[in-house]
């Protein structure tokens, strides 16, 4: 009885893959080849691949499991697909993901051997919000936006003034630039952590943006401001 039961579980999520590469194929999908940005979702929150992660580093002790991969985008969406919960760019079909040990989920997951770092949380009220850095910080250090090359490190008293300022920002989301792109105008924050790796964001400086999540305050701009005049 068992194993009736484990095959019709088998054979029930085979029909469903294959119904969903069927519909793909009826609706032309894809419809070219498209370059997916490395994201994956899970609980409306939405993950970017760590690029800045080294494949010899070590993957972190992975913690409570949080779902599973339910569809892959790649070789099977069109490219106006809105990602949903259980759907990823890269990720296979079945593979589970799991929260970090030490993070909250919300901001970092396990999936496929790699890391996800979050990118957008609908839920999120501030940046401390968005990202589980609190206490975790050992510097902040400001790069290049051409070619990441490091600028320059804020001194203790700065990480923690600016840490506290960052974490205190409202959270908007989608912050979208009205000035002409300029390069030379922003910068890469790293917020070095405890554990050895890093989060990072992009900081406009002409119109005061850190990523696409906030508006940072005249303190917060003044002291990154002074590593492009350098």
């Amino acid at each position: 009885m068992k194993g009736i039961r484990l095959l019709a579980a088998v054979l029930s999520l085979a029909f469903i893959c294959t119904g969903c590469v069927l519909w793909d194929g009826i609706r032309g999908c894809p419809d070219g080849i498209i370059d997916w940005a490395d994201v994956l979702m899970v609980d409306d929150i939405k993950y970017m691949g760590d690029f800045n992660r080294k494949e010899d580093d070590p993957l972190p002790e992975a913690g409570d499991r949080l779902g599973k991969v339910t569809y892959t985008l790649d070789g099977h969406a069109c490219s106006n697909h809105k990602l949903r919960n259980g759907e990823a760019s890269y990720v296979p079909v079945g593979t589970e993901i799991f929260a970090v040990e030490g993070y909250k989920p919300e901001f970092r997951v396990i999936a496929d051997g790699r890391v996800f770092q979050v990118t957008d949380n609908p839920k999120a009220e501030t940046l401390g919000d968005l990202a589980d850095i609190q206490g975790k910080v050992t510097g902040i250090s400001v790069h290049s936006d051409e070619d990441d090359s490091p600028l320059g490190e804020l001194n203790a008293e700065q990480s923690a003034v600016f840490l506290d300022e960052y974490l205190s920002l409202p959270y908007e989301g989608d912050v979208e630039e009205t000035a002409p792109y300029k390069r030379n105008n922003r910068v890469i924050l790293y917020f070095h952590l405890k554990d050895g790796s890093s989060y990072h964001t992009i900081y406009v400086l002409d119109e005061n943006i850190i990523g696409n999540e906030a508006h940072g305050t005249e303190s917060m701009k003044e002291m990154i401001e002074v590593f492009l005049d350098e």
